[in-house]
């Protein structure tokens, strides 16, 4: 049994339901009826390093971050595939430049989606026809 399970649903031109869980996600390339593959896959990296850096925080540096804003960005190469990914961390708490970057380290240790992206994990994948 896998440990994450999802379904996906196209039944037109480029707009997907996935389900995780008990919730939907909507998802559009185009952009229009939701967010792009792209743009899930940024916020969902932001909202991951976010996650690891309080952990991190909390844990090995026993700092309470409060508020943590992350903006993400990311660029596009023509063929609309991700050639780089920048965050912004605005962060509440008044911490020392080393702190700072112990808690950007430490975000890249632990970040589950910063380790997936690093690595060369890639879907493998089955197709069986005449299914519905």
């Amino acid at each position: 049994m896998s440990d994450i399970e999802t379904t996906t649903i196209n039944e037109e031109k480029y707009h997907a339901f996935s389900r995780a869980g008990e919730f939907e996600l909507s998802i559009d390339a185009s952009g229009n009826d939701g967010p792009s593959p792209n743009e899930v896959l940024v916020a969902d990296y932001a909202s991951c390093f976010t996650f690891a850096c309080r952990a991190g925080a909390k844990r090995r540096l026993e700092v309470d971050l409060g508020k943590v804003e992350t903006e993400a960005e990311a660029d596009l190469d023509d063929s609309d595939d991700i050639e780089a990914i920048r965050f912004h961390l605005f962060i509440e708490a008044a911490l020392t430049d080393e702190q700072l970057e112990s808690v950007i380290e430490l975000g890249e240790e632990i970040c589950h989606v910063h380790a997936v992206l690093d690595s060369a994990v890639h879907a493998d994948v089955e197709a069986t026809a005449n299914a519905f």
